[in-house]
């Protein structure tokens, strides 16, 4: 089988190409190769309807989105095309606007779809009533075993983060794309913080895009809210080797959501590495977070995340890495292609000869 990896995303797709290249598939991976169209492919495996045609708005134009599906009609005669959905719209967007028909008639193009969480399934049948729930597939939680090599160690990620050993370190770490989410974190972490603990942000704060007055208050209102308490904030990028140690030094990440969202990709980078994860109960979060190595609190709440802090704090981390690793014998892509794989087989018999 030969089959066209149509992402140029670096964190979900070389894991889940791996995984097809265990099984035998002959994997090609890129975005560039849908429209060079230089290669027969048996199966087109999409992710983001967005990433075809551009982010920040393109999706809304008609000028942009059009042409993609017209080559998206052209792939449909001669490949499977399957879908995986991360999210139900771009971020930005509103679920009735122009955004929304292109996912429509993206979606109603492919042959299989699946999704992380039975949360992701029943949403995007609420948004998209029209698409076959027959074509769709639930298959769980993936992992990124292709960071794994870059594992060293509690320790020695802290010693090269230039983090203290003995703290209590809770990381936020990932897109931020709301600042009521920083509000969100900035309340609870004055709420719960305790002595030797340390609130890491390791992001790009939402901010940083910004300019002018607003930048500079909304800067100076969170500095001063945590003025005095033990914080530390690169707002940068971070290499994938310094993501990777973040997770290792933390005893927990934190997932700051008001609700609705499909996915995160901090949830299965924590579980990954063992680390505990602090995340929103709801959705994909409710479904597959284990318990009671880590927490759930009410989304939104930053009583309830402080509590779930607190909570957190008080659990052995040597114990929870343990529980959170031994959990990820049912995750991962090579569990998923197990999953998956009868209901391709059924996409590709059901396909016009």
């Amino acid at each position: 089988m030969r089959l066209l990896m149509c992402s140029n995303d670096i964190t979900f797709s070389p894991a889940l190409s791996q995984a097809y290249d265990r099984r035998g598939v002959d994997v090609t991976a890129g975005i560039p190769n849908l429209f060079l169209k230089l290669k027969n492919f048996d199966v087109v495996h999409f992710h983001w309807p967005e990433e075809l045609v551009g982010f920040h708005g393109a999706s809304s134009d008609p000028a942009k989105t059009e042409p993609v599906l017209r080559l998206i009609d052209w792939w449909r005669e001669r490949a499977t095309l399957v879908a995986t959905v991360h999210n139900l719209i771009p971020h930005s967007a509103k679920l009735n606007g122009p955004d929304a028909r292109y996912y429509t008639a993206f979606y109603e193009r492919m042959d299989l779809i699946c999704h992380f969480s039975e949360y992701s399934r029943q949403r995007f049948g609420e948004v998209y009533p029209g698409i076959d729930a027959s074509r769709q597939v639930v298959h769980g939680l993936n992992l990124f075993d292709h960071l794994r090599p870059l594992s060293r160690g509690r320790a020695a990620a802290r010693a090269s983060l230039g983090l203290p050993q003995e703290a209590r370190i809770f990381v936020l770490a990932g897109a931020v794309r709301q600042y009521k989410e920083m509000v969100l974190i900035e309340k609870a972490w004055r709420s719960a913080v305790q002595p030797g603990d340390l609130l890491l942000i390791a992001t790009q704060l939402p901010w940083a895009g910004q300019k002018g007055i607003r930048r500079i208050v909304k800067q100076a209102i969170f500095a001063a809210r945590l003025s005095g308490k033990p914080v530390e904030c690169y707002n940068r990028t971070l290499s994938e080797e310094e993501l990777v140690w973040v997770v290792e030094a933390a005893d927990a990440l934190l997932i700051p959501r008001y609700g609705n969202h499909l996915n995160s990709g901090l949830l299965p980078l924590s579980l990954t590495f063992g680390t505990a994860v602090i995340a929103p109960d709801y959705g994909i979060y409710r479904e597959t977070v284990p318990l009671p190595a880590n927490a759930l609190y009410e989304p939104g709440n930053p009583e309830a995340l402080a509590k779930a802090i607190r909570a957190q704090a008080a659990k052995n981390s040597a114990d929870v890495t343990a529980a959170n690793l031994a959990a990820c014998g049912a995750f991962g892509w090579d569990n998923i292609l197990e999953r998956v794989w009868p209901a391709l087989d059924r996409a590709r018999a059901a396909r016009p000869v």
